[in-house]
């Protein structure tokens, strides 16, 4: 009797089928107070809160809105009275300042639509409730207009949970350069491991053999930082916390194997990267449920289909830290600017967790840098930088899940630049020159500013200045990103001025490489030479 064997391929397939079904069937569930009432006209008010973690929780809060309506109209009636786990793309879009088709107005912690036999009746009966509402603090809008978002009942953060976040920071930042001078200290004892070479590639731009460790920093900073959490109030979010450290596991310890044993392949580390991002589903909840695009955002309220879908988005963004960490200070400057933007978001919707989070990955990379930049005397090392791209991907992921009134354009414009730096390679290796997506080189963009902008007036064979030289690359880019990072802060909830923002990033990159590669470098970025060489002295 023949055997049929099964292919790794069906193998990967059939697993990564069984896990999304597994992923589906115990994911956290967000749950939606969602209230309908009749009022005599005949006029309907659908009340769509945000979301809660636990049914209960969801249940009394139905129960207090239904009171109140019921107390200031006692001619409505109670039509439906539900806790929603999944919204649709309609419900999604009424809790954003997308425009809708009916009047609505804003409470403090959601939005209630009015609907009637025609338009306008429903418009007065939605400024009759704004005019009669005493404590609900109701405001409306009419249908098919931009709506700032409702204000959330918390607002920012509170200020001890701020002090809290700090605290976290602090002792990040200090367990991190700990670690970094431990590693750099005692290098001669794991040198025949951790060493990265100088003449291991065509992307590799260093002086001297350099410990890659340096997620070991990054990590064991979070580590600390839970059990900081812990010691904390009981109110502070410590599991959820030490639940985002176990996700990311798979993605470090892949990477970390890489840079010790130099034999994990990118196809597993990419695996690994997606097993990471299914235990942030199933552990966090982490799932996108909408893209803003239409016609897609249909098939993301099909639960498979969402989970698969922002697996596939976290390793891709993963991966493409992993390719913008060539220099000293690149990757984690990027990643300390962008962790930065989504503390300053989370802290004003009111997310303790997030901007705690976010914090403690800010705070360990500003230790990592102190040895890292400008000296380059430890590198982050595929470890660090999946670590570091798992954390922002899922910090976003997060935010949209838990607030549907963040913009999906706001993370895209944080991470632009290494995903379009991602998808630009693509296009030039497969598109432009037919060679495989994954082949080496340096024609990466931050490459190209060293080679033309840098090395050619910053000439020097001292390894000191050399590696000093190597950490000039990041400031383009730190500039670069910062301010359409700032552009992104500014308009977290504005749909469109995020899109032009994002299109706009895509198109001066691609002006600014074409004329570095053609040698007709502007003249602001040009290095003078005396002027370099004293500066890096």
């Amino acid at each position: 009797m023949q055997r049929h064997k099964i292919s790794p391929l069906a193998w990967f397939i059939m697993m990564f089928s069984i896990a999304i079904a597994a992923m589906f069937l115990s994911r956290s569930t967000n749950y939606y107070p969602q209230l309908t009432m009749e009022v005599p006209g005949p006029i309907s008010m659908d009340f769509l809160l945000r979301a809660h973690e636990d049914v209960r929780s969801c249940e009394t809060t139905l129960a207090r809105l239904s009171t109140a309506v019921l107390g200031a109209c006692p001619t409505c009636r109670v039509k439906t009275k539900q806790c929603v786990t999944n919204l649709s793309a309609v419900q999604q879009r009424v809790l954003s300042n997308q425009p809708i088709s009916l009047p609505s107005a804003h409470l403090p912690d959601g939005v209630v639509t009015y609907s009637a036999s025609n338009t306008a009746t429903a418009l007065v009966a939605c400024e009759e409730s704004q005019r009669h509402s005493t404590g609900m603090g109701i405001k409306c809008f009419a249908p098919d207009i931009e709506r700032p978002f409702f204000t959330p009942k918390k607002g920012w953060v509170d200020p001890e949970s701020i002090g809290y976040a700090f605290l976290v920071l602090i002792f990040a930042q200090l367990v991190a350069k700990l670690v970094c001078y431990l590693i750099v200290r005692y290098e001669h004892v794991h040198a025949h491991l951790s060493h990265d070479s100088t003449d291991a590639g065509p992307q590799k731009f260093h002086a001297l053999p350099t410990p890659r460790i340096g997620g070991l920093a990054l990590i064991i900073g979070l580590l600390v930082s839970s059990a900081v959490l812990s010691a904390l109030p009981q109110h502070f979010p410590d599991r959820e916390f030490g639940l985002l450290i176990l996700a990311a596991m798979p993605a470090f310890l892949g990477g970390l194997t890489e840079d010790i044993t130099k034999k994990v392949g990118v196809l597993q580390r990419l695996v690994l990267t997606m097993l990471s991002a299914g235990f942030g589903a199933w552990l966090l909840g982490a799932s996108l449920s909408r893209v803003d695009v239409p016609g897609l955002d249909h098939l993301m309220q099909w639960a498979p289909f969402a989970i698969t879908f922002t697996i596939f988005a976290v390793a891709g963004a993963t991966n493409a830290i992993n390719i913008i960490d060539g220099y000293n200070g690149l990757a984690a400057g990027f990643g300390a600017i962008v962790s930065i933007a989504l503390a300053f978001v989370s802290a004003q919707v009111g997310d303790s967790f997030l901007l705690t989070a976010n914090l403690a990955m800010v705070g360990a990379l500003l230790g990592f840098l102190v040895w890292n930049w400008p000296s380059g005397k430890i590198f982050l090392g595929d470890g660090g930088a999946y670590l570091l791209g798992f954390w922002l991907s899922e910090m976003s992921v997060l935010l949209l899940t838990r607030h549907p009134e963040v913009s999906v354009w706001f993370p895209m414009l944080l991470m632009i630049y290494p995903v379009f730096e991602t998808l630009f390679s693509v296009y030039r290796r497969k598109i432009k020159r037919n060679e495989h997506p994954g082949h080496p080189d340096a024609m990466h963009l931050h490459q190209l500013i060293f080679c033309r902008l840098i090395r050619l007036n910053v000439g020097t064979t001292n390894p000191i200045l050399k590696t000093k030289r190597n950490s000039m690359v990041c400031l383009y880019l730190w500039i670069f990103s910062g301010i359409f990072s700032l552009v992104a802060i500014l308009a977290w909830r504005q749909h469109s001025v995020l899109i032009v923002s994002t299109l706009l990033f895509c198109i001066l990159y691609t002006v600014l490489y074409r004329s570095i590669a053609t040698w007709r470098v502007p003249a602001i970025l040009r290095i003078k030479r005396g002027s370099a060489h004293a500066s890096i002295r």
